[in-house]
């Protein structure tokens, strides 16, 4: 099957290269990337190294390469339009078909009338909450807890009313049966008759990532139970895939780097209404792989905001091990009086929470604060206690440098000794080995393989920088045309990807990696793998252009050197030609000044 790059970018930004490599081989993050031990053949120190921001891999042992597709194709010895299949299904992204068979457009169908079901209760709820009677005391909450009338129709929140099936009667009159409001959630049947599963309760409309209602959720106004109530799973519906108002906080999250996560929807709404727009939260249930996978392709930073109960504790440090390995800085905001971050951002306003933000602790501060109220650590049960409260939460990080800082941080708080600390730390590892703290060791061959690969140029570096800055920038090749050209590279392979690129944007003003590798050679895709993985340096058009001064002042160093050697050549042989080439030195000479 012949997919489109528009098609292959969307399954690669949905398959983070480390959550599918890590399906193979255990990663292990070192600096900006992760490493592991080969899995194309056999090592016994790591020289295989992923680049998580860029999408790719390479071995500087075997110099295996390529892109989350191309592991996929190496691993499982298929075509590359199988791994496409094959990642599109691990991310749940519909494949494109000419002609669909007859029980996928069933299913295509169901699912479409599914929606629409959902826009109609949506509307239904909110015309409640806002136009008729039933809904004033859903209207007086949400206006209780500060919500201004812009947020309710924003979110379009709405009210359930006081009855046992004002929406089937409703519904029913809409040519909606109730066997149809049974599957998507919004009924219950008994003896053959249906109600409805939301009575006397405001409305919160779940939405899908394109903005689609795929469930709500529901707050009694009392002390009923049970207090919340959201749709069931179904066919559009599954609770561990998404996230409360993700559909509208992804761009304030990209914008920001940085996500917020808090425990109830209308912590979340709450803060939207304040301005504070990068705010999503789990779907009754703990915090999910999924979900962390979701926030990752959009934020480096996670900020949890739970209670401060045990409950919340837990949480923290199941939200730690989940996001373990995939590149996510975490941090834990401590609210004043226990407050959570509805209340606290209507009594101390959006600056304060902001500025709580900012100020969060990471995972182990925070434990380590929480340790220290919990327990007494003037005595020696209460020492222990703390140690024994702190180490699973140790045992999760990854990084040697901040988990022998921490060690050494417990023992000079508690006042004992830092062996005793690193004792029982190891105690709990051997104990533990799920927590896979096991060192991973790099190669210490890697940079002279590097450097093998690389060549000696003395400009080989600007010609990786300048090709990664393309290939990350495609807006600005159009200006660096006029700058650079092929024969600036040393290097056949990088000169290769550079022309590739040029024609990519004469041919369509664009391009994208889709667009790109299928042009490469072996030898010029495996040196684009290589260069992606390399330690990043800072780039931008001003170092490209000083770049460009570099190759082309030893592009006339060259030339110098050949005229001064011919000029040599032709005063011992008194050459008329000798006048000529010294005035070409000359030239050549006053040009080395230009552009120094």
């Amino acid at each position: 099957m012949r997919f489109t790059s528009e098609f292959i970018e969307q399954v690669r930004q949905a398959n983070d290269i480390v959550s599918v490599i890590s399906d193979y081989v255990s990663l292990k993050r070192r600096g900006r990337n992760f490493w592991a031990c080969c899995p194309f053949h056999n090592e016994k120190t790591a020289s295989f190294s992923v680049a998580s921001d860029k999408g790719f891999y390479y071995c500087f042992g075997c110099h295996a390469h390529g892109d989350v597709f191309q592991f996929v194709m190496a691993r499982e010895n298929i075509s590359f339009s199988e791994a496409v299949e094959r990642l599109a299904e691990r991310a749940h992204i519909p494949l494109p078909e000419v002609e669909k068979s007859a029980e996928d457009m069933a299913r295509d169908k169901k699912r479409d009338r599914l929606y629409e079901i959902n826009e109609m209760a949506g509307n239904f709820f909110h015309n409640c909450l806002v136009k008729t009677r039933y809904g004033e005391p859903g209207l007086a909450y949400f206006h209780r807890r500060h919500l201004t009338n812009e947020t309710i129709h924003s979110f379009k929140l709405g009210f359930a009313p006081d009855s046992w099936d004002k929406l089937t009667r409703a519904f029913e009159k809409k040519g909606v049966t109730g066997q149809e409001l049974l599957e998507v959630g919004l009924a219950k049947e008994k003896n053959g008759h249906y109600y409805d599963a939301f009575r006397n309760r405001v409305m919160f409309p779940i939405r899908d990532g394109r903005g689609r209602i795929v469930g709500f959720g529901g707050r009694v106004l009392d002390d009923s139970k049970p207090k919340y109530l959201n749709s069931p799973e179904t066919l559009i519906f599954n609770k561990r895939h998404l996230l409360f108002a993700m559909d509208k906080a992804h761009k304030a999250i990209f914008d920001e780097g940085r996500a917020i996560l808090v425990e109830g929807y209308m912590d979340v709404i709450s803060a939207h209404n304040r301005g504070i727009c990068n705010v999503v939260a789990s779907l009754g249930t703990a915090f999910t792989e999924e979900q962390a996978r979701l926030l990752q392709r959009q934020a480096k930073e996670l900020v949890l905001s739970y209670d401060m109960d045990t409950a919340g504790r837990q949480a923290t440090l199941r939200a730690m091990e989940i996001v373990r390995g995939l590149g996510l800085h975490v941090r834990v905001v401590t609210l004043p009086q226990g407050k959570d971050p509805d209340e606290y951002i209507n009594t101390a306003g959006p600056e304060k929470l902001r500025e709580a933000i900012e100020n969060a602790p990471n995972v182990l501060d925070y434990m380590l604060m929480t340790a220290l109220k919990q327990y007494d650590d003037t005595t020696l049960d209460g020492k222990a206690d703390i140690v024994a409260m702190l180490i699973p939460v140790l045992a999760q990080e990854d990084n040697r440098i901040v988990l022998e800082t921490f060690m050494k941080k417990i023992a000079a708080k508690l006042q004992v000794d830092e062996n005793a600390v690193r004792n029982e730390f190891n105690k709990y590892v051997t104990a533990h080995p799920e927590t896979r703290q096991q060192q991973v060791v790099i190669s210490r061959s890697v940079y002279q393989e590097n450097a093998a690969v690389r060549g000696k140029g003395k400009n080989a570096v600007s010609e990786e920088n300048i090709l990664r800055f393309l290939v990350e920038k495609p807006e600005a090749c159009a200006r660096m045309r006029e700058l650079v050209v092929p024969k600036f590279f040393t290097s056949t392979a990088r000169s290769g990807i550079f022309e590739k690129i040029l024609e990519l944007q004469a041919t369509q003003g664009t391009y994208t990696l889709a667009d790109l590798q299928p042009l490469l050679t072996q030898e010029e895709s495996g040196e684009l793998a290589r260069i992606m993985v390399l330690p990043e340096v800072p780039m931008s058009e001003a170092v490209i252009t000083d770049y460009v001064k570099r190759f082309r002042l030893a592009e006339l160093q060259q030339q110098y050197k050949e005229y001064s050697a011919r000029a040599a050549a032709y005063g011992q042989q008194n050459d008329p030609r000798l006048v000529e080439t010294l005035a070409m030195c000359k030239k050549i000479q006053n040009e080395m000044k230009r552009w120094a």
